[in-house]
């Protein structure tokens, strides 16, 4: 005889599946096996099992950090919201969008395993928000991003800034790359945050 409290405890199971659940929340919880690797500047990648009792759908919220575990990689946040379907497969696999977080590192490869963990920042969830609904060029998001989390100086990441800039020569990219300057002031500044906090829009 299936008692009452069966039958809501059941219930629940079945709508917990049914609704989208946070990556992290997801694996904290075991209902889910995952491990995710570099992919370079732009993107990790993962490789997602559900449980028997596992969410149908999962989300990985912006600002969401995927940390290398080899010295000398860069940490990767997630850009938006990124939903995942896991009801097609038994294995899902996923490409995140995501920026680089630790200046002058090297780009996470393959060979790479990363560690998601909730965002360290409330000012980098909001931006990685933003960036998910304006989706600007991809070289203004990275500049922004590493202005949160690492407050660089102009001068250094103004090669990497020219080197994103469109220009036949080098004045024409020098001068590209100061209206992506402007550009991530904007963003910054669409995200809530003060640009004139950030050493590198001084």
């Amino acid at each position: 005889m299936i008692t009452a409290s069966l039958v809501v405890l059941m219930a629940a199971d079945a709508w917990s599946a049914q609704q989208p659940m946070d990556l992290i929340a997801a694996l904290e919880q075991e209902q889910i096996e995952a491990v995710f690797y570099g992919n370079g500047d732009q993107s990790v990648r993962g490789r997602i099992r559900r449980s028997p009792r596992g969410p149908s759908e999962l989300y990985v919220p912006p600002g969401t950090q995927f940390w290398a575990q080899r010295e000398g990689r860069q940490g990767m946040t997630t850009l938006g919201y990124v939903p995942i379907d896991l009801r097609r497969r038994a294995t899902t696999y996923v490409t995140i969008p995501t920026a680089c977080t630790n200046l002058a590192l090297n780009a996470p490869t393959g060979f790479d395993i990363m560690i998601p963990t909730r965002c360290p920042d409330a000012r980098m969830e909001v931006l990685c928000m933003t960036i998910g609904r304006i989706w600007p060029a991809r070289a203004v998001s990275q500049l922004a991003v590493w202005a949160v989390a690492n407050d660089p100086p102009w001068e250094e990441v103004r090669d990497y800034a020219q080197g994103h800039a469109a220009g036949d020569d080098e004045d024409a990219r020098v001068a590209a790359a100061e209206v992506m300057r402007s550009q991530a002031a904007e963003l910054l500044r669409a995200a809530g945050l003060d640009p004139a906090g950030f050493a590198m829009l001084w």
